[in-house]
C-alpha cells in the first residue's frame, strides 16, 4: 500500500495532522452520556450511544442541534436558536466534568505517534472539538507529547471543511502545507484537506455520520491507524 511519504511527489514530509474524535480516540461514549444527561435535564427523551455515534464530527453545536431535533421530532433547521444555546450550555457543562470517563485510544495509536515522533516528524492535532475539552484529553492520554499544537474548534472563527485550521496548524508547526498530510475519519477532514492543497489519508473505523468515508475518496483509506506506517507491529 500507499505510504504517507508517497503523497507528496518526492517532497519530503515534514508534518502530519490529525483529527481527534473517530481517528485517535473513541469519545463516543462520553458524548453520549453528556449528551443524554443534558436532554434529561431539560426534560426531553435521550438520544442513545448509537445514534450519537451517526451524529458527531460537525462540533458540538451540530451535535446539540441534532439530539435536539430528534428528541422534539422536528427538521434540524426548523428549531428555535435559542433552545439549541440553551442545550449546548448545558452540554458543556456535563461534557466538562466527564471528557475521559469512558473515551479510549484506538488501537495502535501510541505506538504509531511514537513512531513518528522519533522520526523527527512533526505533529498536530485539528479538530472541531473545543480546544477546552481537546486538551485535558490529550494530556490525559499523553499525546501532547507527540503534538503540542492544538487546533480546536473554537481556536478560529471557522472549522474544518474550511482549511484555515490546517493552515494554522503548519504556520504553528513551522512547516508548509505541501510537505504536510491529513489524517481523519470524515469528508470534513478530507474536505479541508482538499481546500488547503494537502494530501489526505483516512481511517475506516470512525464516525462520518454513519457514512463510508471511502465515498469521500481519500488519498489512503486504512482499516487500523497502525497501518498507516506499515512494518509496525500491531500491538497486543
Amino acid at each position: 500500500m500507499k505510504l504517507l511519504q508517497d503523497l507528496l511527489d518526492g517532497r519530503e514530509l515534514q508534518a502530519i495532522l490529525f483529527d481527534l474524535d473517530g481517528t485517535l480516540i473513541d469519545s463516543v461514549p462520553d458524548l453520549a452520556a453528556a449528551l443524554d444527561a443534558s436532554l434529561e435535564q431539560l426534560n426531553y427523551v435521550p438520544a442513545g450511544v448509537n445514534r450519537v455515534r451517526g451524529w458527531v464530527g460537525n462540533g458540538a453545536r451540530k451535535l446539540v442541534q441534532r439530539g435536539l431535533a430528534f428528541a422534539l421530532e422536528v427538521p434540524e433547521k426548523s428549531l428555535d436558536p435559542s433552545l439549541i444555546d440553551q442545550l449546548l450550555a448545558v452540554f458543556f457543562e456535563h461534557y466538562g466534568e466527564q471528557t475521559c470517563e469512558q473515551t479510549v485510544l484506538y488501537s495502535g495509536v501510541r505506538e504509531t505517534l511514537s513512531h513518528w515522533h522519533t522520526q523527527g516528524i512533526k505533529m498536530a492535532c485539528v479538530t472541531n472539538k473545543p480546544a477546552r475539552f481537546s486538551e485535558p484529553i490529550l494530556a490525559h492520554f499523553g499525546l501532547q507529547e507527540f503534538m503540542p499544537v492544538l487546533v480546536g474548534g473554537d481556536t478560529l472563527a471557522v472549522r474544518k471543511p474550511d482549511p484555515a485550521p490546517l493552515l494554522l496548524a503548519c504556520e504553528q508547526l513551522g512547516v508548509a502545507a505541501a510537505n504536510t498530510v491529513m489524517v481523519g475519519d470524515s469528508v470534513n477532514d478530507v474536505a479541508a484537506a482538499r481546500a488547503a492543497n494537502m494530501p489526505v489519508a483516512c481511517v475506516s473505523y470512525g464516525y462520518n455520520h454513519g457514512a463510508p468515508v471511502a465515498d469521500a475518496k481519500p488519498d489512503i483509506l486504512v482499516d487500523r491507524f497502525i497501518d498507516l506506517s506499515p512494518g509496525l507491529l500491531s500491538p497486543l
